[in-house]
């Protein structure tokens, strides 16, 4: 058998190429269509999942944080939670109730406020109160919180062939670390200088593309029905690929959209 049969035989390696092709080309297109500077691509990104008004978002001088206040907590707080979360280990339990209600009043904190605030922009007066960058930060990162706790376990319970019964939160001491470290973070927006700040805010970037990338990596393994076949993440190297690939896809039809390419 040539080495030309035994390649058509085997189609991993030619599924393998064609999605390192596309994401080289998806990746080289978003980098010679984005605006010049490595915080120019990095405000083009955040454009795509935020309005980025100046005056409901961070700025250090003429730099303007590339996702609105909200965004930023939300972002922030999802890599402080992301990133614990996977330090944790494999787990896969659903938390228990009384952290499910609290997440889940997190989450109408942060939609509370933000429809508060867009009502407020609509009517041009406060609504019920006045919303400000700093109410939009904490709701934010109180949404972060909830985010990460899901996007981690729904990963854990698609992924792996086994994994811990606990969850991913599973104590209030936790909840406790989480807000000493989103007061640290806000500390380094509110307060830092020009070089912090814009380091932060290729952090909060990074975990934007992270968080589309690993929803897109579950989709395709949900998509080609391979959920709970991975001891490693090795094993889901390629699933990991295709979700960066989408989630580029995704960003430069969000950019051709809000530009008016499509229009």
């Amino acid at each position: 058998m040539t080495i030309i049969e035994k390649f058509k035989q085997n189609k991993r390696p030619g599924i393998l190429v064609i999605l390192l092709t596309t994401t080289i080309f998806l990746t080289w297109s978003f980098l010679s269509h984005s605006p010049p500077g490595i915080y120019g691509k990095i405000l083009s990104i955040g454009s795509s999942v935020c309005h980025q008004i100046p005056s409901h978002s961070f700025s250090v001088g003429s730099v303007q944080f590339p996702v609105c206040a909200r965004c930023t907590g939300l972002y922030m707080g999802s890599f402080i939670g992301i990133v614990y979360a996977f330090l944790s280990g494999k787990k896969t339990g659903v938390p228990k109730t009384k952290f499910i209600i609290f997440l889940a009043f997190l989450f109408l904190l942060w939609a509370g406020d933000g429809l508060n605030s867009l009502i407020s922009d609509f009517l041009n007066k406060p609504f019920l109160y006045q919303t400000s960058n700093l109410s939009r930060l904490v709701t934010g990162y109180g949404m972060g919180l909830v985010m990460s706790t899901t996007l981690v376990t729904l990963f854990n319970l698609t992924v792996w062939k086994t994994g811990k019964k606990t969850p991913v939160l599973d104590n209030v001491f936790q909840i406790i670390g989480y807000g000493i470290l989103c007061a640290m973070s806000s500390s380094l927006i509110l307060f830092s200088g020009p070089v912090i700040f814009q380091l932060t805010a290729f952090i909060t970037i990074l975990t934007v593309l992270s968080i589309i990338s690993l929803l897109y990596s579950i989709f395709w393994i949900i998509f080609l029905r391979k959920e709970n076949q991975f001891a490693n993440w090795k094993g889901i190297g390629i699933y990991i690929i295709a979700g960066y690939s989408t989630a580029i896809g995704q960003i430069l039809l969000m950019i051709a959209l809000r530009n008016g390419i499509l229009y």
